[in-house]
């Protein structure tokens, strides 16, 4: 641990590095201009940052035990791979690496004005709380900093749970307090549908509609394994830090619920 966070602190200040980057298969530059490495470190190729590569390398190790097979990145994967995955991003890094799989899928969240579970560019749109899918559906779902962004987050967690397949799972990141028990649920909706705010307002970027940012409801603490377990999945915390695929930053955690 010492000597990880010493190197990456030597790649801080230098600002460069060169990785095997696990999504677009290739050796290439990385750029680092922050501290904050979970959300830096882009390869120059495909543009993916820290948080990303550590989602594949999740990815690519619960794909390879399933079908016994040794990709090394998520370009490798074979188009017919037999597994039916659904990616709540339509854009990115992973989404492209992805989206060549048979029985892929992906959505957005356009609003509730636009028509639920329509496709608009290949792009369903799917309000989370109310997925428009069948019972037992999917192998994988993948999601990265979206469930913060839901007002009823656990009713979302228990629909990715209907509509995995027993021993599916579902990988993801949150924003997420190690070292706090309770949940901080920052706004809500009432019972008129409308937003009450429990604290001040905080937004992240919203890739789809750029000039818009995207209200944060909670972010998360241990709750939410407790919960995550009371609706059914087994809860698997990756913590991995990896100099060679560009895997950087100790607040770099991606959760692993398996469908018991």
């Amino acid at each position: 641990m010492i000597m990880i966070n010493y190197i990456e602190k030597q790649l801080t200040r230098v600002g460069f590095s060169f990785i095997f980057c696990n999504v677009c298969g290739s050796i290439r530059k990385i750029k680092i201009r922050t501290n904050n490495l979970r959300e830096d470190a882009t390869c120059k190729k495909c543009n993916s940052i820290s948080r990303k590569r550590h989602l594949s390398k999740v990815i690519l190790e619960l794909i390879n035990r399933k079908n016994n097979t040794s990709y090394s990145s998520l370009r490798e994967i074979s188009k017919d791979s037999g597994l039916r995955i659904y990616n709540v991003e339509s854009n990115g890094a992973l989404h492209h690496y992805l989206k060549h799989i048979d029985h892929y899928i992906c959505s957005e969240y356009f609003g509730p004005y636009e028509t639920h579970g329509k496709e608009q560019n290949g792009i369903l749109n799917v309000d989370l709380m109310n997925i428009p899918f069948d019972d037992n559906t999917f192998d994988l779902i993948v999601s990265t900093e979206v469930f913060e962004h839901i007002p009823n987050p656990y009713k979302a967690f228990s629909e990715v749970h209907r509509i995995l397949k027993k021993g599916g799972s579902h990988v993801f990141t949150v924003p997420y307090y190690e070292d706090k028990e309770n949940d901080e649920v920052r706004a809500f909706l009432d019972g008129n549908n409308e937003i009450v705010h429990l604290m001040k307002p905080e937004y992240h970027g919203d890739p789809i509609r750029s000039d818009e940012g995207i209200l944060v409801y909670t972010i998360f603490a241990k709750e939410m394994q407790k919960k995550l377990e009371l609706i059914g999945f087994k809860v698997t915390l990756n913590t991995e830090r990896n100099i060679i695929n560009g895997i950087l930053g100790d607040n770099n955690i991606v959760f692993i619920t398996t469908k018991l």
